[in-house]
């Protein structure tokens, strides 16, 4: 799509023209979207492409991007091509938002969504190594909640006793999902 395609009327030529003018105005960028706001979502996604060139490291447009891209496929089948070019969408926001504990919190929850186990693992890890130890209290409980339902007991062992070393305060946690796990294996051993 080019950007011929999206100027429509002169008003969206004025934007383009401020934005020819001032590409590095992070307001310029929104007005423009807002004025698009019933713009075809393909259209939007350009604009966005392009703001992002710009202003990689705007967590306001980034967050504006994945959410649209996660608002257009709310109620599609996880089979949907459009899932891998929305976890691909965050992998490239964490490039530049790395330390942005919300960015993090939401691509995990869309991998656990889409039931990806290692993936959702391994960015899981990946959250831990990149944010400073002081957000880690927000990332453990999501974690926790997911590796209590993947149902994998090897796995969760592992998960519950780095998160004993964060915060060992919680052994009973660890006890109670041991003493659970336990007696689902007692019946069909």
């Amino acid at each position: 799509m080019e950007v011929a395609e999206i100027l429509e009327d002169a008003e969206s030529l004025r934007y383009e023209e401020e934005i020819s003018r001032n590409p590095y105005l992070l307001d310029v960028w929104t007005k423009y979207l807002e004025f698009m706001k019933r713009g075809k979502p393909k259209q939007r996604f350009l604009i966005y492409e392009r703001a992002l060139k710009c202003l990689p490291r705007s967590y306001k447009l980034w967050r504006a991007y994945l959410g649209e891209r996660a608002a257009q496929l709310k109620h599609k089948p996880v089979s949907d091509k459009r899932y891998l070019i929305l976890a691909n969408t965050y992998e490239r926001s964490l490039v530049h938002l790395h330390k942005m504990p919300r960015v993090w919190l939401d691509y995990c929850e869309l991998l656990m969504s889409l039931k990806r186990g290692t993936l959702t693992r391994r960015t899981f890890d990946r959250a831990l190594q990149a944010l400073p130890i002081t957000q880690h209290e927000r990332v453990w409980p999501l974690y926790l909640e997911w590796v209590d339902g993947f149902g994998v007991v090897e796995t969760a062992v592992k998960v519950y006793r780095r998160y004993l070393m964060f915060d060992p305060m919680h052994r009973e946690a660890y006890v109670d999902y041991l003493a659970k796990v336990s007696l689902r294996r007692l019946p069909g051993q």
